[in-house]
Formats: structure tokens, C-alpha cells, sequence
């Protein structure tokens, strides 16, 4: 590589925004005076991929995107591969021995050391930097390299997690609950909404544990209400809530605070009681019921999404009907579903009643199917209602519509509020309007404008 000018460097970040904001602080870290980021992964010195390793395809993607980045390192369109994330901390003997083409390997808890890396990988060395501490947890005294619009950002609160779910092996590569200080946080917050975020995503493997491992209490309602003050600042959207950690403050400070969303991201992954203790989730088919009603009766036009787990093991056709049973009465806003995966090292793969995967298929595209028609009721119920909508582009076919979310809508996983605009009418990302809805499909709104907010 010609070291006479600055090393671009591209990076392609995969799975959740817990991940993108690993990415971002990556790329906010690296020595100006010798790398630039490149708009393309594609096209740039050095590639770097940041990996998923959740459930079997995300491992799978992973795979698929570091030999689509090889390939294009042989065709000398890039010149270095640096693999990243949650994968290499798992896997990390087998990446090395598999994959020859990689030109370093970094843990989920060694980006710190990234410049020493790349400078390593320009010297055409082959490297490995995977600590046993995992997870890396950043301050509001690094910079990040924003890779959504600005008016949206993601903080993520805390890293790793304390809970022992059966199916889950997060904990073995990101590590025990580590909170960020409420104050570190606040200020990162302030910067961002300086930068010109008008929406802030709180993330974590858990938020709503936050404080807890350092204040031996629950700070995220503290934190919301400090959020809330910010005046630039329009929304404040929370994911990842786990369901047993939900409490009355919490759902008084959604309900009571203006700038935080109606909308709770908070993971039920089943309601059968054999399964839920199975996966030990420290809920039963009773408290989340009592749960769910808590949170509509105090919060009424609340959107709840959460995702459930079809196929775990011991799971048969009584407690799948159970789990449509709770989806029909419950009537979620937004819902994911996850066929079961058995993975290596997770208590659940040793279990004895494994699902087959034809029966793991049937029952997610069954509970698809149903959600669908449940999505539909609850859209076609909102005609006739007003929203706030954040303007996120426009239609490339349609200029007088445009395209954006309410609150009931988070970046990515959710659906779009389509919006129809008068002649005159300019808007930009960014822009927030009212707008009234008009018409339905199964998962998006169409509007009418009203006007600029």
C-alpha cells in the first residue's frame, strides 16, 4: 500500500444497531492523520466487516460477506480484509485456520487497539487481537462515524448481559452487564442532537438493567427523564426491554414524558409456561399477561413489538397453539418471529425434544401469516387518525409522496408511513409533518399531508 497518503478505510457493519454502534465508535477511533473512511466497502484500501453471530444465519451471512469481501481483494479492488465482532470472538481458531484470505482478526473487546492492527495489516503481517475480556464498552469521549442519517442516531446504554436465557450464548462473547455512566451518557446524547439528531435509539443486550450492576438500581426511567430535557431533541425511542425488568417507573416514564415514543421493543420469545421456564426467561404465561395489561391501561396507544422463538425444544402443537392464542388475544403492533437455532455452547442444545426444521417452518410461516392479519386489523384501525411522521426520502417513482415513520415505527424492523403531499410541497429528511391516514396495507400507512411541524 502507498503510505505517502492516507489508507481509506470502508467497513460493512451486519446485524443489530448494537452492532452499528460498535461500528461507528471503530471508525470514530481510527488515527486521522493516517486513514479516511471510504463511502464504499467496495471500493477502499481496507475493508472491514463487523460481524453477527446471534442465531445460525446471521452466522451465515457473516460468512457469505467476508468471502463476497475476499473475492474482491483477489480482484485487487480492495487491498486488506479485517473481520470484526461477535463472530471472530466465538469462533476465533476457526476463522483463522478457514480463512486464509482474512488479513486480521478482531474481538468484540479490542477495538481500542484497531490503529495498531491496521498498521500491522499494512505492513502486510497477519493478526489476530482477541482478548478474553469481550465487549468493548465506549464513553462519550470517543467520536463516532455516523452510519444512519443524522437526524437518527442509536446510543447504546451498556454492554453484555447478566441473564441466563437457555437459547442464548450473547454473554460468552459480549460479556457480563457492564452499565455506562448516566451522565456519560447524557452528554453523549447532547452532542449527538447538537450534530442534528432529532431522534435518539437507546440500545443494549438489555437496557432496562441499566444502573442496576452500579447503582444497584434501575436508572433507565432517571435517564429517560434526563433525555427529555434536551430541547432539540423530538423523540426518544427505547428497544430491548426484558420483560421482567419492566417496571411501574418505567412505564410511568413512557407514559409521562413527552419526547419518549409510545413504543416498547421488549422480546417475549414465548407465553407457554414449560417453554418460558425451559428457556428461563424468570416469567410465566400469567405475569406476562399481567404485564401486557399494566402497559395498555397505562399507556393506551402504546406500540409494543416483541419477537417470539418458534421449534425450541420440547415445544409441541399445544404450546405452539398457545403461543397464536396469546398472539390473537395480545394483538401486538410489531412482532418478529425466529425459528429456533440450536447453538453450540447454549443449554437449550443439549435439550431432548428438538423440533424438526420442516415442523420450525410451518409453525413460523403459520405465525407469520397470522401476524399479518393481526397487523392489518390493527392498521386499518387507525384510518381517519392523526400522526407525526419523521420524513425519511421520497419516492423515486412518486415525487409528491414521501416516505417516513411514526412512533409506532423503529429504523429498520418497522414499517413506513407513506405520505401524499400537495403540489409546492418540499420536504427533506429529517423534516417532521402531520399527516392523516388514509389507507392501509398489512404492514405500512399511506397519509395526507396536513402540514410542517
Amino acid at each position: 500500500m502507498n503510505q505517502s497518503k492516507r489508507v481509506s478505510v470502508g467497513m460493512l457493519s451486519l446485524g443489530c444497531p448494537k452492532t452499528l454502534v460498535d461500528s461507528e465508535v471503530v471508525l470514530g477511533m481510527l488515527d486521522k492523520t493516517r486513514y479516511r473512511v471510504a463511502k464504499e466497502v467496495t471500493n477502499c484500501d481496507i475493508a472491514l466487516l463487523n460481524t453477527c453471530s446471534f442465531i445460525q444465519e446471521a452466522k451465515e451471512e457473516s460468512i457469505g460477506h467476508i468471502l463476497n469481501l475476499a473475492e474482491l481483494k483477489r480482484e485487487g479492488r480492495i487491498k486488506a480484509l479485517v473481520v470484526l465482532g461477535c463472530l471472530v470472538q466465538r469462533y476465533q481458531k476457526e476463522l483463522e485456520k478457514e480463512l486464509k484470505e482474512v488479513d486480521a482478526f478482531v474481538g468484540t473487546g479490542d477495538y481500542q487497539a484497531l490503529n495498531q492492527v491496521l498498521g500491522e495489516v499494512i505492513e502486510r503481517k497477519r493478526i489476530s487481537q482477541v482478548g478474553h475480556a469481550p465487549g468493548f464498552l465506549y464513553t462519550a469521549q470517543i467520536e463516532r462515524v455516523p452510519l444512519t442519517p443524522r437526524y437518527t442516531r442509536y446510543i447504546k446504554i451498556s454492554e453484555g448481559c447478566d441473564h441466563i436465557c437457555s437459547f442464548c450464548t450473547i454473554p460468552s462473547f459480549r460479556g457480563k452487564h457492564r452499565s455506562r455512566g448516566l451522565e456519560d451518557v447524557i452528554q453523549e446524547a447532547n452532542r449527538l442532537v447538537e450534530e442534528g439528531a432529532r431522534e435518539i435509539v437507546l440500545t443494549g443486550q438489555d437496557t432496562t438493567y441499566f444502573g442496576r450492576d452500579t447503582e444497584k438500581k434501575f436508572l433507565l426511567p432517571r435517564l429517560l427523564k434526563e433525555l427529555n430535557r434536551i430541547k432539540e431533541l423530538r423523540w426518544i425511542r427505547l428497544l430491548y426491554a426484558y420483560p421482567s425488568c419492566v417496571t411501574e417507573e418505567l412505564m410511568n416514564a413512557i407514559g409521562n414524558l413527552e419526547k419518549v415514543c409510545h413504543y416498547l421493543d421488549m422480546p417475549l420469545q414465548h407465553i407457554s409456561d414449560p417453554i418460558l421456564q425451559s428457556m428461563r426467561r424468570g416469567m410465566t404465561k400469567q405475569s406476562t399477561y399481567q404485564l401486557i395489561e399494566k402497559l395498555r391501561a397505562r399507556i393506551p396507544d402504546l406500540a409494543i413489538r416483541t419477537t417470539f422463538i418458534v421449534g425450541y425444544p420440547g415445544e409441541g402443537d399445544r404450546e405452539f397453539s398457545e403461543l397464536l392464542e396469546f398472539m390473537k388475544i395480545t394483538q401486538f403492533e410489531r412482532l418478529g418471529m425466529f425459528t429456533y437455532s440450536e447453538e453450540e455452547g447454549s443449554q437449550a442444545a443439549i435439550l431432548s425434544g428438538q423440533v424438526p426444521e420442516k415442523v420450525k417452518e410451518k409453525r413460523f410461516d403459520q405465525g407469520m401469516k397470522l401476524q399479518q392479519e393481526i397487523s392489518r386489523e390493527n392498521n386499518e384501525r387507525l384510518i381517519g387518525k392523526t400522526f407525526s411522521v419523521l420524513i425519511e426520502g421520497r419516492d423515486a417513482k412518486r415525487n409528491h409522496i414521501y416516505y417516513g415513520r411514526s412512533y409506532m415505527d423503529a429504523p429498520e424492523v418497522d414499517g413506513f408511513v407513506y405520505v401524499e403531499t400537495p403540489q409546492g410541497i418540499r420536504l427533506k429528511a429529517g423534516d417532521f409533518v402531520s399527516a392523516r391516514v388514509s389507507a392501509t396495507q398489512e404492514y405500512d400507512l399511506m397519509a395526507i399531508y396536513l402540514k410542517s411541524e
